[in-house]
């Protein structure tokens, strides 16, 4: 079982993974090599201006993934603004020119709403991912079926109401079982 770039991963519903808990990974690369991608449902603890220097909005800013949270990844729907981005889906792109998008953030020529930045990024090695969907950690789920995800609020819960029962019975679960 593979995916595409721009195709989503869920975590199972009892993935036990701090990590990757109830998490929703929009995926940017899945090859020989291997695959990567971008938690987009987790807001980070920081905004766009307090994790980085210079001039910057106080943007939201996600939580991409335990890999190289130190850098600056960003999703945009503007590539007449930001060359250079790689196509996922329609209207979408990854990354691009930095200096390009820096300049039309600084100069509000890009709104919030059409970029979405990360720290860090989520990473599997040659096969990793495929095993890890064999033995059920993941769900994945074609661009095809998943619209109108864009920055949206309980982006996890609202994607897995379309899931199995089996797997619907455990979307409610407590983070902390003994809260329940």
């Amino acid at each position: 079982m593979q995916g595409k770039p721009g195709d989503f991963l869920l975590a199972h519903p009892l993935l036990d993974d701090e990590n990757f808990e109830r998490s929703v990974v929009l995926l940017t690369q899945w090859d020989e090599e291997g695959a990567a991608g971008l938690i987009i449902n987790r807001l980070s603890d920081y905004t766009l201006d307090q994790a980085l220097k210079g001039e910057w909005p106080a943007w939201q800013l996600y939580f991409g993934g335990p890999v190289r949270t130190d850098s600056l990844y960003f999703l945009h729907q503007r590539p007449d603004l930001i060359s250079g981005g790689d196509p996922l889906s329609a209207g979408l792109y990854f990354g691009g020119d930095f200096d390009a998008m820096h300049y039309a953030v600084r100069n509000e020529l890009l709104a919030e709403n059409e970029i979405l930045f990360t720290a860090g990024y989520a990473g599997w090695t040659q096969g990793q991912l495929e095993g890890e969907l064999e033995e059920g950690s993941w769900v994945l789920q074609s661009a095809e079926h998943l619209t109108n995800w864009w920055k949206q609020d309980q982006l996890y819960q609202n994607v897995a109401k379309s899931w199995p029962d089996n797997l619907k019975f455990w979307i409610n679960k407590p983070e902390v079982p003994y809260w329940n």
